[in-house]
């Protein structure tokens, strides 16, 4: 882990870029490779918020190694990254909120919610999934999307081409493919254990229904868990902690039982302070008259729009206005490896990207905060569980 930090630290900007040979980028070879080799196929755990540090202390009977996030390292991006191996200059997803075109957009439900009413075609740009790949390759795909099932716009889909809904009964005996509802969801990310006993038996009901697909060929499944909504609100703190445990116990019997399990997350989180001055002044800079469309991005990086001719005039009042709570610099000047850069049409030309807990967030409710740099929001774990 030194070695990863240490390559992967720029002058002048806080914590870490991400990896050129080891961010999410590189999660679908990993997992083909897995395929390749299982016994009965793949589950891939898709743990949302996690970061390594946590992992590592709840996942013991894994093989745990660590990746680093995407910049920036936020789940619109990230999760698309990971499923196809493209940055967001192919996928076209640079952040949460971004420019297409006259408007912004709002990625995972693909509204436009600034700018022209209309949102362009393009706004998410579908890459080759890992799914798809692997069913090229004779592999069964097949996806418990969770929460994802029930967002609109072309995000979701986007991530999930190549899968099939995996069905499993809910309750012993009850109705196979019934999607939770949105509600009861939202009460499993409120508490940990119940999100870990509810993904814990829909997989286990999904794999005792499963041998492989066709000619003997292996499964491939994938599953969302959503701890980002708990982390953000608690951290991490005894609870989650007590649920990843859980989570590991399950990963053994999974493995047990001939299946190699893998495990991963899209970022790590970190605990911010709400400064209502700096919100001030962030507002002051992200004026109309200064810029053309509402400022971009999400969390602990966050982008101004200036309008043509203003760039160098905005950056030098937001850079004063943010002190030493941000890095203020030009998007253009973004140092990251060439695979994983931003695409500049869709990212605002001056970028502030958080430096302290003291930063102004979108959202100054939260106590745990994603998006930036900083070291335990771009290191992530990869665990490994297999079949003896």
């Amino acid at each position: 882990m030194p070695s990863l930090i240490a390559e992967c630290r720029r002058p002048g900007l806080p914590g870490i870029v991400p990896s050129a040979r080891f961010s999410l980028a590189a999660v679908p070879e990993l997992v083909l490779a897995e395929l390749a080799r299982c016994r009965r196929g793949v589950v891939v755990l898709g743990v949302d918020g996690l970061s390594h540090a946590a992992a590592a202390r709840c996942w013991p009977s894994a093989e745990l190694t660590c990746l680093t996030s995407t910049f920036p390292s936020t789940s619109a991006t990230a999760w698309l990254t990971a499923l196809t191996a493209c940055g967001p200059r192919a996928h076209g997803v640079p952040g949460m909120v971004y420019r297409v075109g006259a408007t912004m957009v709002y990625a995972v439900t693909g509204e436009g919610i600034a700018g022209e009413p209309v949102v362009p075609a393009g706004a998410v740009v579908p890459q080759p999934t890992v799914f798809e790949r692997a069913g090229a390759a004779g592999a069964r795909c097949l996806a418990l999307g969770r929460e994802l099932v029930h967002l609109p716009g072309p995000w979701a889909p986007a991530l999930l081409r190549g899968t099939t809904r995996a069905a499993a009964a809910r309750t012993p005996g009850g109705p196979a493919a019934v999607a939770w509802t949105s509600a009861e969801l939202a009460a499993q990310a409120a508490d940990p254990g119940s999100l870990v006993d509810a993904v814990a038996a829909e997989v286990t009901a999904v794999l005792a229904g499963t041998g492989g697909s066709a000619d003997g060929a292996p499964t491939l499944l994938w599953v969302y868990v959503n701890a980002d909504d708990y982390v953000h609100a608690t951290g991490y703190d005894r609870r989650l902690l007590a649920a990843l445990r859980r989570l590991d116990g399950a990963a053994r019997e999974w493995a047990a039982g001939g299946w190699t399990v893998v495990a991963h997350s899209d970022h790590g989180q970190v605990p911010v302070r709400s400064d209502p001055a700096l919100a001030q002044a962030w507002a002051r800079v992200d004026d109309p008259r200064e810029c053309e469309l509402p400022g971009g991005g999400a969390g602990r990086v966050r982008w101004l729009h200036p309008r043509p001719g203003r760039e160098d005039e905005v950056r030098a009042r937001l850079a004063d206005a943010l002190g030493d709570a941000a890095v203020v610099l030009a998007a253009r000047d973004l140092d990251l490896p060439p695979g994983l850069r931003l695409p500049l049409d869709r990212v605002g030309a001056v970028v502030a990207i958080a430096a302290s807990e003291r930063f102004p967030l979108p959202n100054p409710e939260l106590r745990y905060e994603h998006g930036g740099l900083d070291v335990e929001e771009m290191l992530i774990p990869l665990a490994t569980w297999r079949s003896r």
